[in-house]
């Protein structure tokens, strides 16, 4: 996986704070813009945690825009 990108597919709900906030900490240390944080749909769980992580953190996000206009709430992307 890209260092711009951090996949939380398969993570437990206890295990996304310590992983955002790492993804989160690499990007700013790399000068990135913008990253991308995959959480998958699933039952909506490491998603609502993720989204928790970047509200409080007072990050910039939206879900992914797909080449088709669709919108892939599965993905986020990540302002710096």
């Amino acid at each position: 996986m890209a260092r711009d990108c951090l996949d939380l597919h398969g993570c437990k709900v206890d295990e996304v704070w310590p992983k955002v906030d790492r993804f989160l900490q690499d990007a700013a240390a790399q000068g990135l813009k913008q990253g991308k944080i995959m959480t998958g749909k699933g039952t909506g769980k490491v998603r609502e945690e993720t989204l928790k992580a970047l509200k409080l953190g007072g990050f910039h996000y939206k879900p992914e825009k797909l080449k088709d206009g669709r919108i892939n709430d599965g993905v986020w992307i990540v302002y710096f």
